[in-house]
């Protein structure tokens, strides 16, 4: 009984502290976060529109870790009646997003100038629902957020044994992905002008680092993975 909880305990901690990384990486983006200090900067209401950007990367990582905890093997054994056709929507899924990671990791390739975020489109994003959809399509299409969500959708799916545990991880992910824009907002508050040169250094490390071409082969190799995974485990299940 005691070595139970003991185990119990030590895979609930390992698997908070993983998805609460994983949560970090889903909302990690520098450009986020630039366009975020920008607009902020120019607006006399920087907690509306900090509020309305958090918000959209935190509707598109939950229709995200939603769509990879529900597709996933364990859970779908729980809705669909047959084994075979469990397996079968998981695989297809699983290729799909296999595919894209793929697809996604050419793209970042073949794109290699990273383009100069410019103060004219924070600008632009005048309006809250401009705000709060730049946040969600940055993050909807950003392959480490969908990844690093990925990840968790599938560790919370196959680790979590009851609903209440499956919550506290998936609150936990939230958190995460959103302590960047919440701390971006003190800063703003406290020390503005420290942060405007912090920003000004990060745009000029993202133009010397490439991490298009880290992003773009680890998408491509975790892409592959995926599908040849996916492949075997339909053919010999």
């Amino acid at each position: 009984m005691g070595t139970d909880i003991i185990y119990w305990l030590i895979v609930f901690v390992s698997t908070l502290i993983g998805v609460s990384v994983l949560g970090f990486v889903a909302g990690f983006s520098p450009t986020l976060y630039i366009a975020q200090i920008a607009i902020s900067s120019k607006t006399t209401r920087p907690l509306a529109y900090a509020a309305s950007l958090m918000s959209g990367v935190l509707v598109a990582v939950l229709v995200l870790i939603i769509l990879f905890q529900t597709l996933h093997l364990d859970t779908l054994l729980n809705f669909i009646d047959t084994t075979v056709r469990a397996v079968t929507v998981s695989v297809v899924f699983n290729v799909f997003v296999g595919a894209a990671f793929v697809f996604g990791g050419i793209w970042y390739l073949s794109h290699q100038e990273l383009p100069k975020p410019k103060p004219s489109k924070a600008k632009q994003a005048t309006g809250m629902f401009s705000v709060f959809g730049l946040g969600f399509v940055r993050t909807f299409i950003s392959i480490s957020g969908v990844t690093a969500t990925y990840f968790a959708g599938n560790i919370i799916a196959s680790i979590s044994t009851g609903l209440l545990e499956r919550v506290i991880y998936t609150l936990c992910f939230f958190v995460l992905a959103i302590v960047p824009f919440a701390a971006i907002v003190t800063a703003m508050q406290k020390n503005p002008k420290r942060l405007l040169a912090a920003t000004h250094r990060l745009q000029t490390l993202l133009r010397r680092f490439n991490y298009r071409l880290v992003v773009g082969v680890g998408a491509i190799i975790l892409g592959g993975s995926i599908v040849f995974f996916n492949i075997m485990m339909a053919l010999f299940y």
